[in-house]
């Protein structure tokens, strides 16, 4: 059982977190999908999905590191 200051604890973070809550539910919900939702289809276009973006996000993650040094002026 949540005591109520638990409760309002938890409302408090909700309301000053609505981006990191919103990433939690979105987490949540693709979870739920794949394990009691998802057809081997919908399973297979994830897997590209995330194996695509996953590529994306390491290649961004590259061009990043390789960024050249600005000069600076005197």
């Amino acid at each position: 059982m949540v005591t109520q200051a638990q409760m309002r604890a938890t409302r408090r973070y909700a309301k000053r977190h609505p981006e990191k809550n919103r990433l939690y539910q979105y987490r949540s919900n693709a979870r739920t999908f794949i394990k009691h939702y998802a057809d081997k289809d919908d399973l297979d276009k994830l897997i590209s999905l995330a194996q695509e973006q996953k590529a994306k996000r390491l290649s961004d993650e590259g061009a990043k590191l390789r960024l050249p040094v600005k000069k600076q002026v005197n």
